[in-house]
This record gives structure tokens, sequence and C-alpha cells, in this order.
């Protein structure tokens, strides 16, 4: 599209935009009223304006294309009313476009956006629906591209007002736009709402994740092209290869969207971790901006106010050199030569006329009154601090870090360099050798998931790199047990092979 098309924005920044909104809230209004055209007699009733002044405002917004008008001889009696010219107009394509792209800006801007906790449930109810419906006997493209539609549509809404709340929460957070008061009015039931949306979000979004990878496991995005083309039956040539090929890609690109929010990539986590990460982050930045706010109260500083006061000084200063002498007084940013011992240095000094730029070496010695030599300098008085031994905390540390260092061999010991093993092959293990092997479960998982393949083995190693592991998906649906301390495992029965990158001593 060249740029000539988007001169229907061009009344937003024209010298008389708040009549030509007017006329074109008029036109929206009526075409929410399925009235499509309308007189110039009826837009200046609309409007609030004069029809006299109203003519240049509507041929100027036919100019940008914002209007389009026909000739009105409807009610002609005459042959004089039938050449007399008279117009019907009515909204553009691109007009009423712009008007709705402008409304969506006002309601983004307007609105503060919200943590849809119902959104959640939705989109579990939709992905369980469509999972229902592929895993049946019968496949309708309708009722798939329906339901598909219903979902894209929850998510997409859940996303966006998830953005807007988390804007509008940062900008709570640092007081744009808010006063003290009302931040302390409803800080507490903001926390609270912050809190139980993680639990909801915690709650739900395994079920989802589970939802989704039996969507996978179903061939769903062997559907996007019978669903891509129930989409396109209303189309003039709904068989255009072209256009079925874009609506098959922003299928597949929504689907990808959706699994990259709740499951991740092999890149980085989901989105969904990101969103409950941030909420728990703001709980504690919202009680330290409250607490900063009580400091301030108890102290009756601002610093903030100080610097908008600070401002308004300068803006009063009457020349450039009154303003240099706040800026030196205020900031102490003056040489120390502007010390005036005597009235004998002061005359050697305008004499000299010497700038604070000139050397220490080069400069005219300042003589100090032997009053500052004296008590330049203040020593304190009393006892000096008694030292305090630390050597027993040091010796528990140390005790702590070797029996951590002794844990961790042993585990290494248990796990690493015995071949290709099951899982069910390991015998009870110590509490530090099983969380190490769950946390490389963990991410070997993970990058299986991703990769949507479970014919081929993923490799990765521990957070410190000392352990990796390369994990193979089973190739029966048996079922392994690792029984702990803290109790049993449960799982795939992964073909496992351990191996320590450490160096030999």
């Amino acid at each position: 599209m060249d740029g000539s098309q988007y001169t229907v924005f061009t009344h937003l920044s024209a010298a008389k935009a708040d009549a030509y909104r007017s006329v074109l809230r008029a036109f929206a209004t009526a075409r929410e009223n399925f009235v499509i055209h309308l007189r110039p007699a009826e837009v200046a009733r609309a409007a609030g304006c004069e029809e006299e002044t109203l003519a240049p405002l509507l041929d100027q917004l036919v100019e940008w294309g914002n209007l389009d008008r026909s000739s009105d001889r409807f009610d002609a009696t005459t042959v004089e009313d039938f050449y007399k010219t008279r117009w019907l107009y009515q909204l553009s394509a691109r007009g009423e476009a712009a008007q709705r792209a402008l409304a969506i800006f006002d309601d983004a801007l307007g609105q503060p956006g919200e943590l849809q906790i119902v959104a959640l449930r939705d989109i579990d109810d939709y992905l369980e629906v469509i999972r229902r419906h592929l895993t049946g006997e019968r496949h309708d493209p309708a009722r798939l591209y329906q339901e598909f539609s219903h979902l894209h549509a929850r998510f997409e809404e859940f996303t966006v007002q998830a953005q807007q709340f988390m804007q509008f929460l940062q900008n709570t957070i640092e007081l744009h736009g808010l006063t003290a008061a009302d931040f302390v009015d409803y800080k507490e039931r903001l926390i609270d709402y912050l809190q139980r949306f993680v639990r909801e979000l915690v709650a739900a979004t395994p079920g989802i994740v589970e939802k989704i990878d039996a969507l996978e496991r179903a061939e769903v995005r062997r559907h996007f092209e019978a669903i891509s083309r129930s989409a396109r039956a209303d189309a003039l040539d709904p068989d255009d290869p072209e256009l079925l090929g874009a609506e098959i890609t922003r299928r597949e690109g929504r689907w990808n969207g959706l699994r990259r929010w709740f499951v991740g990539a092999a890149s980085g986590g989901s989105q969904a971790e990101m969103l409950r990460a941030r909420a728990r982050e703001a709980i504690p930045a919202l009680l330290l901006a409250l607490q900063n706010l009580h400091d301030r109260r108890q102290s009756g500083s601002d610093r903030s106010q100080d610097w908008r006061e600070l401002a308004q000084w300068f803006a009063e200063v009457p020349d450039d050199a009154q303003a240099h002498r706040l800026w030196r007084a205020v900031f102490a940013l003056a040489p120390s030569r502007h010390l005036r011992i005597n009235d004998e240095t002061l005359e050697q000094r305008e004499q000299a006329d010497e700038s604070p730029s000139t050397s220490w070496l080069d400069a005219i010695p300042m003589w100090l009154d032997p009053k500052h030599r004296n008590t330049g300098r203040q020593q304190r008085g009393g006892r000096a601090p008694k030292m305090v031994d630390l050597s027993q905390e040091r010796e528990a540390l140390r005790r702590l870090a070797e029996e951590e260092n002794a844990q961790l061999a042993r585990a290494h010991a248990a796990l690493a360099d015995r071949g290709p093993l099951r899982l069910s092959d390991f015998e009870e293990l110590e509490p530090a050798a099983f969380e190490l092997l769950l946390d490389l479960l963990g991410r070997a998982v993970t990058l299986i998931s991703a990769s949507q393949r479970r014919d081929w083995a993923v490799e990765t190693s521990s957070s410190d790199g000392s352990l990796s592991i390369v994990l193979k998906w089973p190739d029966d649906d048996a079922e392994a047990e690792l029984v702990t301390r803290h109790g049993v495992l449960r799982g795939p029965n992964f073909e496992v092979t351990l191996q320590s990158n450490r160096k030999p001593a």
C-alpha cells in the first residue's frame, strides 16, 4: 500500500482537527445504527455545527478519502431540482477502517488492561472441545474452524489485556500519573489481584499444556488445510492457491504462537512463565514503592518535588549569569578558588583574573588562615571499636561447603558413566543425586516437547555443565518408578545415558 492511502489520518493533525473528528464521529454513529448515507443537514445536526460551515469540511474529507459522495436526486420534483448540485455522503472503505483503528487506539489507551482468569478457563475448554472433535470418528472442518476461531479470539484478547495490564502495573509502581493517596488506597486490592492470578495461572497451565500435547499427538496440523478452506468458503475465489497458502500459514503461525505461550520453545521458557514471574516480581516492587512513600512522609523530603521546585527557580532567573550562579550554588560545582580568606587575597585574585582551569602550579598561592590548619580535620575521641571474631562462622561455612561438595561428588558417582540405562534400572537414590537427575530429566524432556519428535535422542547438560544427559523416548509404553526418601516419581521409562564432563584430577 502506497503512502497516499494513509491520507485518511491527515485530519488528526489539521488546523480544524476537532471539527473533522466531530463530523466523522457523526458518520460512525450513523453507521452503527445501519444508516449508510447522510445529507449535509443531517450531518450538521449530528455534529452540532452550522450547515454553512460544514461544506468545506465535507469537501476536504472527500479529498482525503475519508468520505465518498454521490448525487442526491432522490426527492427531486422539478427539472431545476434534478440538475441542482446536491450530495449524499457516506464513510468510504478507507475512512471506515481508519475510524475502527482510532476506536481501537482510544480503547487501548483508556483501559488499564486486566489479567483475565476466566479467559484461562475458556482457553482450556476450547482446547478440550477441539481435542474431543479430533479424536472422534468424524471431523467436520466447519466445526473445527468455528472452535479455532473462538480459541484464537479469546487467546488474543487474553494476551493483549495482559500486556496492557503489565504496562499499567509498571506505571503504577513508578507512580506515573498516580497520586500517593490513590496508590495507598488500592495497593492491597492490587496485590491480592496479582496473587490470585498467579495461583490460577499455575493451576491452569499444566492442563492447557497437556491438551496442546494431546492435539499434537492427534496431528492437529494435518487439519489446517481443511480449516483454511472453510475460512475461505465465502471468498470470491476460495481455491486461489496463493491466498489459501497464506491462510494455512497464518493458521500454523497462530498455533505455534499458542504453543510457545504455554509450552515454550527450545530457545527459552514459555510466555506464561515470564508473565507469572513478572506478576510475582511486581508484588515486592509494590511493597517497596509503598515503603518509599512511607519514608517520604516520615522524613518530609520528596525528591521529585525538590526537582520540580528547582526547575521553577531556573525558569524564574532573569538572565544566564544568575542561572549559572544558581547552578553553582545548588550543585556546588565551583572551583576551590572561590574561597576568600581576606581582603588582600580578594584583591590579588581580582588583579590576576585567573580562570577556574588554571593549574594550581601556575596560580598565585592561596594563603590560609592558621585556624584552618588547626581545625581542618576533626579526630574522634574515645575507645576504638572491639574486634569481632568471625572464625567460628567461617569454619561453619567451610564445613557446609565441604558437605555440599561431598554430596555432589556422591551424586556424580551414583549417576555418571554407567552406560545407557532405563529409569527403572536406577536403585533408590540419595536426595542430592535424585535432584540432579530430576533437573537433567526436566531439561531433556523440555527439548523433546519443543522438537515435537520422539524418534530421536536429545542431549543437554546440567546447570553447571558438570554432567550431560542423552535422553531417548522409550519404544514401548512401559512406565518407571523411582523411589526416593521424599516419595515416588512415576513416568515414561526413558533410556538415559549420563556422562561426567569433569576432567580427572
